[in-house]
């Protein structure tokens, strides 16, 4: 099996002015074009979870009340997974690229939480028209914007 080697890009900050990423220096030229995009998607590593438990972890009880028994971890959102990798969609509120930040209108990550990359949304390679998801799972919000609004966390 191969080896692989990631290693954080920044961090999200939680500040007086609400979150955002903070780059590492080196990262501050992969900041050009981004302000023309209105939202990224944020890939981070859960670190409160990396540990040889979660990891370990393969079936768990979705966070959904009517959800009928334990789900195996790739279906579910559960920070319990072999590599505590989370996905997260956010609106940009500012891109400072002198500073290396990017500021985001909300954000389901912790303060200090590593980043490990960022790639802008694009509703031709990320929104699906014609989705399916189980009927159980209909209690959650239907939009990035209902989550948001209802201070949704993992």
């Amino acid at each position: 099996m191969q080896t692989l080697s990631i290693r954080p890009i920044g961090a999200i900050r939680i500040g007086e002015e609400g979150p955002y990423v903070e780059l590492e220096p080196p990262y501050l030229p992969a900041l050009k074009g981004l302000e023309y995009y209105s939202h990224v998607h944020i890939l981070w590593w859960f670190s409160r979870r990396d540990n040889p438990a979660d990891r370990g972890v393969t079936q768990v009880h979705p966070a959904h009340g009517a959800a009928p028994g334990p789900m195996g971890v790739f279906a579910s959102r559960s920070p319990c997974r072999p590599n505590p990798i989370a996905l997260s969609t956010a609106e940009i509120t500012f891109v400072d690229a002198g500073r290396g930040r990017i500021g985001l209108d909300w954000t389901d990550a912790e303060d200090g939480t590593p980043v490990v990359d960022i790639k802008p949304y694009s509703p031709g390679l990320d929104r699906v028209e014609d989705c399916r998801e189980p009927a159980w799972h209909g209690d959650w919000p239907g939009s990035y914007e209902a989550s948001r609004a209802a201070g949704n966390k993992y």
